[in-house]
């Protein structure tokens, strides 16, 4: 397909003059770039061309959505965050016309990676499990390289949040339908994070300490997530993360030596909202695993995975990360790398006991088939990030280049899991 032929969509965007750019960046290589915009922090943000301002309801959105595709010829509905009410829509109604439905969201590697993949992440993701294929696959594709200084301050990231979910909250009359799906009321979500600010510097210091005393000990990481995580709340058969903290704890308590530890490390981004200290401390109390059973809120990430005897998580990219430093990990959740050979498919209680590691050779092609063709090196916020991510997103997105070459299944290959 030329690129004359190509006419984007783009849906609703990261909090950042990211999806503006990523329209010039497509507009620039010959295509034809439209935006509708659903609220007013996305309207906020949106620095591109003129774009179209949906005011419907959620109900009228796909017959809005399917008018507007056959009026302008769209090719590609392109969207970030693949489980937002909007796109889930957009996703059914691309493939019932035949047209591409692309996500991006934060990526599956990490620092400043950005996930680029068909329809959906996770249990959606069209990327392949079967460990021979991305054997031969990867080994076609070099090592990726990481450039330096696509960071940003947390300031940054930060207030763009604040500031497109407030105006959104506020928002009373310009976009009045809208539906943000949210699992907290932002104001008070905002409120909440004040106090665990204010305590940082002693919890790091309590983290320190953990760490420390851990060090000599077998002990297994648990990296909490959001509970307002799509990840967690769509790609996990729990209601709320207390389900997979007492079934990880109840695990250890029925399995492992009396020396094994379990280490809970709360989010560095969680309001502070659900009180996972409580709740873990009831939970070792009941299972009587008390001085085996630790939370920490801080730490070095990095250095608790190499220090760690595994990895248990839901679906957290911090399973990636295990994975690239050869550490067994074990999902409790849908995610997109539990393919065997990569994660561990015991039971929990015998992973406590003697967790499988990965491949190392199937690591190196599962990270070389990913990064060629369903991650872009770049960020969100950063200029020099930005700049990075939207070249090599508009070539993949004009020549049809995601999740190829060897990495597109016509059907998403995941089971969802449950308990």
């Amino acid at each position: 397909m030329r690129n004359s032929k190509k006419v984007f969509l783009l849906l609703q965007g990261p909090p950042s003059g990211f999806s503006a750019a990523l329209s010039k960046g497509l507009q620039n290589r010959g295509a034809k770039c439209l935006k509708i915009n659903f609220c007013l922090g996305e309207w906020l943000f949106w620095q591109g061309a003129e774009a179209i301002n949906y005011r419907g309801t959620l109900t009228d959105w796909p017959g809005f959505l399917v008018d507007f595709i056959k009026q302008h010829n769209v090719t590609d509905v392109v969207y970030y965050a693949d489980r937002l009410p909007y796109h889930r829509l957009a996703i059914d109604i691309a493939a019932d016309l035949g047209i591409n439905a692309i996500t991006y969201e934060n990526g599956y590697l990490r620092p400043y990676w950005i996930t680029l993949e068909h329809g959906g992440m996770s249990r959606l993701s069209h990327f392949p499990t079967d460990p021979g294929h991305i054997l031969e696959e990867g080994k076609k594709h070099p090592a990726p390289t990481i450039q330096q200084g696509l960071g940003h301050p947390f300031w940054q990231e930060a207030r763009n949040e604040v500031v497109y979910n407030l105006a959104n909250f506020f928002d009373i009359a310009f976009f009045r339908r809208y539906q943000a799906d949210k699992v907290y009321n932002p104001l008070y979500e905002y409120l909440n994070y004040i106090p665990r600010l204010l305590q940082n510097k002693k919890q790091t210091k309590i983290a320190r300490k953990v760490i420390t005393g851990l060090k000599s000990k077998r002990f297994f990481l648990f990296p909490l997530q959001m509970q307002n995580d799509y990840q967690l709340r769509e790609n996990s058969p729990f209601q709320h993360q207390t389900e997979a903290i007492t079934l990880a704890i109840s695990a250890l308590s029925e399995s492992a030596e009396q020396d094994t530890h379990l280490l809970f490390k709360i989010h560095p981004m969680d309001n502070g909202i659900e009180s996972w200290s409580d709740i873990i401390n009831d939970l070792t109390t009941r299972y009587k695993l008390n001085g085996r059973v630790w939370y920490i809120d801080g730490g070095n990430l990095d250095h608790i995975i190499r220090d760690c005897a595994g990895t248990v998580t839901i679906n957290s990219t911090v399973g990636v990360t295990g994975i690239q430093k050869l550490k067994p990990v074990i999902t409790l959740g849908d995610a997109m790398y539990d393919i065997p050979g990569l994660t561990s498919q015991q039971t929990l209680k015998a992973f406590f006991q003697q967790p499988q590691p990965p491949n190392p050779e199937l690591v190196d092609s599962f990270i070389r088939l990913m990064a060629a063709t369903i991650q872009v090196h770049g960020s969100f916020i950063s200029e020099k990030g930005r700049e990075f991510a939207i070249s090599e997103m508009s070539e993949r997105l004009i020549n049809n280049r995601v999740n190829q070459p060897g990495a597109l299944l016509s059907e998403p290959p995941r089971n969802r899991k449950t308990n």
